[in-house]
């Protein structure tokens, strides 16, 4: 059979002999592409069959609740995807311990609709214990890296709070009380202080200074200058 066979092709010459082996080559490619089809569709598959991540976020505004016995001039808070929100200054508490604050918020940053373990935001705020006239040397810059409690399926706003001995709390509004923090709150932070930011604002200290001490020398110079001009064009007595 096999002579048989070598024997035709040989008749048949080199072009007919190249038949079997398109044929061959054809049915190998037509497995292939029939197994890339099955991979796709299973791929495919596997695909619609994933959880799909709820990805939903709202805008939300940012306010603050200051139970610290200093005041904070400014302070803001920025989440994992770098947005930030500002947040108004806020007066120390008061005699009887009602936190200042809580009444007037700033726009804006995004809520999750649902939370995430693991979700924190950056907080950085100005400490002022001088609230109440214009001294400034008590201001510092701190910060704080605070996780955010979990929260319920309506959500206000960002609400950070303010403790003594620089720390700070995090949470989102959701309508629950807004209590003070119990001592052992395991999402209460304590701030750091900014040593970048302490030194760029004393850096503008020192130039405001600069500037203010050049002013009062040029105005005594005009000062001076006035009072030798009317006393040439006063009349000798």
């Amino acid at each position: 059979m096999i002579h048989f066979v070598k024997n035709v092709l040989v008749r048949r010459g080199a072009q007919d002999a190249s038949v079997p082996v398109r044929l061959f080559a054809a049915f190998a490619f037509g497995l292939m592409m029939a197994g890339c089809h099955q991979d796709v569709a299973q791929t495919d598959a596997a695909k619609s069959s994933a959880p799909v991540v709820d990805n939903v976020e709202n805008p939300a505004s940012v306010s603050g609740l200051n139970y610290a016995s200093y005041g904070v001039a400014t302070f803001s808070i920025t989440d994992a995807e770098g947005r930030s929100g500002g947040g108004p200054n806020l007066a120390p508490v008061s005699k009887t311990g009602q936190p200042s604050g809580g009444g007037f918020d700033m726009c804006c940053v995004y809520v999750p609709q649902k939370w995430h373990d693991g979700m924190s935001v950056h907080v950085r705020w100005r400490r002022d214990t001088h609230p109440y006239d214009d001294d400034r040397s008590g201001d510092q810059w701190l910060e704080a890296t605070a996780k955010v409690p979990p929260y319920g399926p309506k959500q206000y706003n960002f609400i950070v709070q303010f403790l003594e001995n620089d720390r700070v709390r995090v949470r989102v509004d959701d309508g629950s009380p807004l209590d003070k923090p119990v001592s052992n709150d395991p999402y209460t932070v304590q701030g750091e202080l900014d040593v970048q930011a302490n030194a760029q604002m004393q850096a503008s200290r020192e130039r405001d200074k600069a500037a203010a001490a050049y002013d009062r020398q040029l105005q005594e110079k005009v000062d001076k200058a006035e009072k030798a001009s009317e006393k040439a064009v006063q009349p000798n007595r």
